[in-house]
């Protein structure tokens, strides 16, 4: 694979690919796309209201500015290694956060730039302390340092400090470097004879060979983080904008200084003089610890973090030379570009390709039938890969003759074949919800990971392809490239549009009979669309079905038996998946003397209240709209009455933004349960959690309501 080009490569060089990672228990150093929205001159320095009292909006830019002049005094790095303070050698517990059992009391880093044989590169000198508390937090005791192909780590010491003030250093054979990927490798290590109050510090230098993108800075992470502080010197030349996401930081300076300027330039020698730096302080403190929890994009669209991209470079004596680019001009150079629009424009790339799909062609009369048809071939003519990109690794009809590629790739292939088929066709650039958000202000291909098929339809919205999944349809795109927009690459008139989400829905209808035992015999049909049908049907494709729905009630109802299960459409996933199964629930209800007492819901996904912490710091991201219906007719034993049935239930939440219904009605010997739980909004801020957490938890309340029966 090469590297991953970059809107100015020809300019500055070449961005690795985005490297998916962990934060948690990792060190990141992350050079790769950095989301950034350029500002105009004057520059100045823009900082937002927020405080730590009110987490902002993470998927909103909270500071957005280009480095500008304050005062800024000079100061000492704000701790030395192996000095540690007696104060957080004897710290039991951290005030802010008593519950953690691990804080970062320091993570410090300084971005110098040094200039060499007429090149020009940039160092980050880290250093970062951590104070383990409890056991639990040991596991920060593993580290791992990611870097990229042509980066390179340098200087990396590490040591154990423990209570009483011993020093224990990580000796060199345990830094363990492993390659990770193609472009991307890391060095392991773990800090050795751990104990509760112990201190664990490391420091290196990172060295990157080009300047178009600073290392991004994170000044939060999944433990809380006591001081957080980056330094720049950046020669006046170089001109960023930046993108500062979540809390305002509490110190945000700058200022401008003559500093030594040295240019190495080998056997043309060396040139010695000065020149002004922009020198910057960015600080935050008392940092809370994000937890992982669900329903999430990717964390990096959470932590407070700093990014930064070049905008333009005028050297002493030399014209402004812009870099940052427009949409239109990326466009047309990936439209250009070998691996990309190369591949879709020259038919000589993908001859074999087109002459194999002729066969699936032969029946289809229309324009939604060629669609389809292309669309199931490119499915089922590959083995999908692993990785996403927006290049191809090699011409179409490679890749045909392998018969695998990645579901890009297949994307990329599909986009070719229908505009040979004669249908407008243009390939979708997006990043995927575990790369993070775009931002269309941003006009740089380094944020996206993952390229989508589109379609024009006359009257509608554009239908969206995304291939490499044979159990989602046409217009039903994976769950993970649900984030939102994507950009459509044309030569004219490039644009962003905005994805439409389609609803998860399932119903299940059970009739059932109750024996005196408490045992529940009957049978239950399911009706599942959308991302539960397609969910469902590559569940089938591991498992047979009566596994499958005797796995699903096992949780609850150990002893189930699942029989005479029948299923339709389940290779159409066009088509509404409909099952049948007779089921057997023994002890069911449970028996008590004159009484029994039973719950009417037989089943359903949201049991159980997927949002359990009190408070959340950051938004609900639900990637589509889903519907539950449950509906149950059930015949009570002879001899015996209802004594008491469910309070009716109905809840909403605000904007029309999820609905929730439950009820419960008697007919002679016949109790019928309908229940319907569903939610349309997509996105809630942290001021809406509360609202929501209840919402779910009243739900999930009423599923475990009883009814209560009598013997007469």
């Amino acid at each position: 694979m090469r590297y991953q080009k970059s809107v100015m490569a020809g300019k500055i060089g070449y961005n690795p690919p985005f490297f998916p990672e962990l934060r948690q228990n990792r060190e990141i150093l992350t050079v790769g796309a950095p989301q950034s929205v350029f500002i105009s001159d004057p520059p100045g320095l823009y900082l937002s209201a927020q405080n730590h009292d009110d987490m902002p909006n993470p998927a909103l830019l909270t500071t957005l500015f280009i480095l500008g002049h304050l005062l800024l005094s000079a100061q000492d790095a704000p701790m030395k290694y192996g000095k540690v303070p007696k104060e957080d050698l004897e710290m039991k517990v951290y005030a802010p956060d008593t519950t953690a059992s691990a804080i970062v009391l320091c993570d410090y880093g300084k971005v110098t730039y040094e200039f060499r044989d007429q090149k020009v590169r940039l160092n980050l000198e880290k250093h970062k302390r951590i104070k383990i508390l409890k056991r639990a937090g040991f596991d920060e005791g593993n580290v791992v340092i990611y870097y990229y192909k042509n980066t390179d780590i340098k200087n990396l010491k590490a040591q154990v400090i423990t209570p009483d003030g011993q020093e224990i250093e990580v000796a060199k054979k345990d830094f363990f470097d492993e390659k990770i990927s193609e472009n991307a490798s890391g060095i392991r290590f773990a800090f050795p004879n751990l104990t509760e109050g112990c201190v664990v510090e490391y420091k290196y230098d990172y060295l990157v060979p080009y300047i178009f993108e600073i290392p991004e800075w994170y000044f939060q992470e999944n433990i809380p983080v006591r001081w957080s502080e980056l330094r720049l010197e950046i020669p006046l030349f170089y001109r960023y904008v930046s993108v500062h996401q979540g809390f305002t930081l509490d110190i945000s300076e700058s200022n401008v200084r003559e500093r030594p300027f040295i240019h190495d330039r080998g056997s043309a020698g060396t040139t010695r003089g000065t020149t002004e730096y922009n020198i910057i302080r960015m600080v935050a403190k008392d940092m809370p610890g994000l937890k992982k929890e669900s329903f999430i994009t990717t964390m990096d669209d959470y932590y407070t973090r700093i990014r930064f991209q070049l905008a333009s470079i005028q050297y002493p004596d030399e014209a402004l030379e812009p870099i940052m680019s427009t949409w239109e001009k990326v466009a047309a150079k990936l439209l250009e570009d070998e691996d990309f629009g190369g591949l879709l424009y020259h038919k000589n790339n993908y001859d074999d390709l087109w002459a194999a799909a002729q066969i699936h062609l032969l029946l289809a009369t229309d324009r939604d039938a060629k669609i389809h048809a292309l669309y199931k071939f490119i499915n089922s003519s590959f083995e999908r890969e692993d990785g996403s990109w927006i290049y191809a690794r090699k011409n179409f009809d490679e890749l045909y003759e392998k018969k695998s590629a990645r579901n890009s790739e297949m994307n990329l292939m599909l986009v070719a074949l229908l505009k040979e088929a004669g249908i407008e066709a243009h390939p979708v650039l997006i990043s995927t919800r575990d790369h993070g958000r775009p931002i269309p202000e941003y006009p740089v291909l380094d944020q996206f990971n993952h390229v989508i098929a589109m379609v024009n339809t006359e009257g509608k919205p554009p239908l969206l392809l995304d291939a490499g999944n044979s159990f989602r349809p046409p217009g039903l795109i994976a769950g993970n490239s649900l984030n939102g927009s994507g950009w459509v690459v044309r030569q004219t008139n490039p644009q962003w549009i905005t994805f439409e989400t389609t609803q998860s829905g399932e119903t299940y209808f059970g009739t059932f009979q109750l024996d005196a035992g408490g045992n529940l015999n009957g049978a239950v049909q399911v009706a599942a669309e959308g991302y539960s049908a397609a969910s469902r049907r590559e569940d089938y494709s591991s498992k047979t079905p009566k596994e499958y729905w005797e796995s699903e009630f096992q949780g609850r109802h150990p002893d189930v038996q699942v029989d005479s299960v029948t299923v339709e459409a389940i290779d159409d996933p066009d088509r509404q998946l409909k099952e049948r199964f007779r089921c057997s629930l023994p002890g069911y209800a449970q028996v008590s003397g004159d009484f029994i007492y039973l719950t009417p819901m037989f089943y359903s996904s949201y049991f159980e209240n997927p949002f359990k912490t009190e408070k959340r710091d950051y938004p609900v991201d639900i990637p589509y709209p889903f519907k539950e219906r449950v509906i149950l007719q059930l015949i009570i034993p002879p001899g015996y009455k209802v004594e008491s049935l469910p309070e009716p239930a109905r809840l909403a939440l605000p904007d029309d933004g999820g609905r929730f219904q439950y009820v419960v009605t008697q007919n002679e010997n016949k109790l019928s349960l309908n229940c319907t739980f569903m939610i349309t909004n997509l996105h809630f801020e942290p001021g809406q959690y509360d609202v929501l957490r209840t919402f779910f938890g009243m739900a999930a309340e009423k599923f475990g309501e009883q009814i209560v029966l009598k013997r007469m």
